[in-house]
């Protein structure tokens, strides 16, 4: 299939199901101290709803990403396409639009994280021209004593 038949549009509370599942698939469910998905949708929904992103192929959601802004950073989440499109260009065109979106509100420096071991994640933030900071450290903290990673 081209890629070119993706249509790309904001998250809506329809689309829970078939983003928990799209997740799923992608190894990103969320873990027992996160919520549930249906929660951080429509958390995000309310906060910044055009920053939230569902690629749609004959209407079956096959891919999403999250953006998120702090007043300084835009940050990139949840970056997943469907098994069967993988390498597509799917990828990419979802994360093109949230810059276009991220640009529109005046948005010009992004973030994300990829896990060490997501060989092909990194070569995907890669191709796209983002740059790997090796100096950067990152640390967290559960201040709900959870064992969660994330």
């Amino acid at each position: 299939m081209e890629a070119t038949e993706l249509s790309i549009r904001s998250v809506t509370t329809d689309d829970v199901a078939a983003v928990n599942e799209l997740w799923q698939e992608a190894g990103m469910a969320l873990y027992p101290s996160s919520g549930d998905v249906a929660d951080e949708i429509t958390s995000k929904m309310r906060r910044d709803p055009d920053l939230f992103l569902v690629g749609e192929l004959e209407g079956k959601v096959v891919a999403t990403v999250m953006g998120t802004w702090d007043g300084h950073r835009g940050r990139i989440k949840r970056l997943a396409v469907a098994g069967a499109h993988r390498r597509s260009g799917f990828g990419a065109m979802v994360t093109d639009e949230l810059e276009k979106r991220f640009l529109a509100r005046g948005i010009t420096k992004l973030r994300l994280e990829v896990w060490a071991d997501n060989v092909g994640g990194l070569a995907f933030w890669e191709r796209l021209g983002y740059e790997h900071q090796a100096d950067i450290r990152y640390f967290t903290r559960n201040l709900d004593d959870s064992k969660d990673p994330c």
